[in-house]
């Protein structure tokens, strides 16, 4: 009987990551466009920069190999910013650059989001 109950939580858990997962992709395709217009990046339409975000979301996977600490770290970030200075055509420089606008505006929809869904300022304190 608490089997079942048990079993149902993680489910539920499981699809609210699923759905977490699924949303942060979209929005980081999106938002990975957008922010390659500045750099005058090449192939932005949504299927390339959808392909790079999946590419990116990847890399985080090697973060799972718990040997190597922030070295590891280093070593994902300079990886997306290669994936995405080699699929878009850029420089280095604008690669970080791309990479950088594009995780300020995340945090800005991030916490237009959580004002929407009426979490507000709570969930930006500590």
């Amino acid at each position: 009987m608490q089997l079942e109950w048990l079993i149902a939580i993680i489910g539920i858990f499981g699809l609210i990551v699923i759905i977490g997962f699924v949303v942060a992709f979209v929005i980081t395709g999106l938002l990975l466009g957008v922010a390659l217009g500045p750099v005058n990046g090449e192939n932005r339409n949504l299927g390339s920069t959808f392909v790079t975000a999946f590419i990116v979301a990847l890399t985080y996977l090697v973060l799972l190999i718990p040997v190597l600490g922030i070295f590891l770290f280093c070593i994902v970030i300079i990886l997306q910013w290669y994936v995405i200075k080699s699929r878009h055509e850029l420089g280095w420089g604008g690669a970080i650059v791309a990479w950088i606008i594009t995780i300020i505006l995340i945090a800005i929809v991030l916490v237009v989001l959580l004002f929407v869904f009426g979490i507000g300022l709570l969930a930006l304190l500590p």
